[in-house]
């Protein structure tokens, strides 16, 4: 399983007035189930001048997290694009770099 970054920019586009609301709720719950894929992990909002989201997932690809937010309604009003993504940090590079003098 992968892991994948999903940038979220609204579309500038004319839309109806009246939607369908997002069904968050149902996606939450989908998430906690321990075999679900893909699955949300977690989303980050930046300051008040972007508009854009950041959302964690882990999917198999990043075609399936499109399918689920469209299936939960949220490609209304937002654009979403998958980046595969890998999680490092310093203590990887330490470790690696531990490695290499060994």
């Amino acid at each position: 399983m992968a892991l994948y970054l999903v940038v979220h920019s609204p579309r500038h586009e004319e839309r109806p007035s009246v939607q369908e609301p997002t069904r968050l709720v149902a996606m939450a719950r989908d998430a906690l189930v321990p075999a679900s894929l893909p699955k949300w992990i977690s989303t980050y909002s930046p300051d008040l001048h972007d508009d854009r989201i950041f959302s964690m997932w882990e999917a198999n690809e990043g075609a399936q997290i499109l399918e689920a937010l469209e299936r939960y309604g949220f490609l209304t009003d937002m654009e979403a694009h998958p980046i595969r993504v890998q999680r490092w940090g310093p203590a990887d590079v330490l470790a690696t770099e531990h490695e290499a003098i060994d």
